[in-house]
């Protein structure tokens, strides 16, 4: 008892150390801090102004644009912030990745996979790419983030992905998560995989206590009967 205790809390340890980079992104990206605003910025612009303004030469304006595609939050915003991820100031780029996750658009996931695999993304641009598919929750995104897992050489975004396969939930996100939690219980892959495993497996079971049974369905659309038949 005492040992499966002990196992339990180093395992919790030993993810948190390997997912809290991941962790702590989703956390400060689920409100992104508000940039200054600049007075030649109209407020109350529509979304074809601010997607014009992406295109400005100045910096600090193609990131108050991405601030205000970020805080309008509709699918309408969608294609101007993943313009904006092509941006050559890191600043812009990483903050429309930011918003993409918060907006929570499947729109997106095609590309952001696609970045995951590009030489050009570095490690910060991939770790929150990596937390915005996980918000984003779209199963079309296991298959590229399960190969991302396998075929990155950082141990740090290969326990990123598994993170994110976590948070995306299902049972294709269960069955790509699975080979690394049978690695040995010294790689943090595992780690981090286990504890994957085990929130697919409470939100799954949550899933499935939600859902009414034939029973109540029937008793919830059967016609009404007369008073006598009852």
């Amino acid at each position: 008892m005492q040992r499966t205790f002990r196992s339990a809390i180093i395992l919790a340890l030993a993810t948190l150390v390997w997912a809290q980079p991941f962790i702590a992104l989703a956390q400060q990206s689920r409100s992104p801090a508000p940039v200054q605003r600049y007075n030649r910025i109209a407020r109350g612009a529509n979304i074809d102004e601010w997607h014009r303004r992406l295109f400005d030469p100045d910096p600090a304006v193609r990131l108050e644009a991405v601030d205000s595609l970020g805080k309008d939050g509709t699918e309408q915003s969608v294609k101007p912030l993943l313009d904006a991820t092509a941006d050559a100031d890191a600043r812009v780029r990483m903050r429309a990745i930011d918003y993409l996750g918060a907006i929570g658009s499947p729109l997106a996931t095609q590309v952001l996979t696609q970045y995951l695999f590009l030489r050009q993304t570095d490690e910060k641009a991939a770790q929150r790419i990596l937390v915005a598919l996980g918000r984003i929750r779209d199963p079309h995104a296991v298959k590229p983030v399960a190969d991302f897992a396998t075929k990155t050489q950082n141990e740090q975004l290969r326990c990123g992905a598994i993170y994110a396969l976590g948070e995306i939930g299902g049972m294709d996100a269960m069955k790509a998560v699975k080979p690394f939690a049978d690695q040995t219980s010294d790689e943090p892959a595992h780690r981090v995989a286990t504890d994957a495993i085990h929130k697919i497996n409470t939100r799954l079971a949550a899933a499935d206590n939600a859902q009414p049974t034939l029973l109540e369905l029937e008793k919830r659309f059967a016609p009404p009967q007369p008073p006598g038949n009852r």
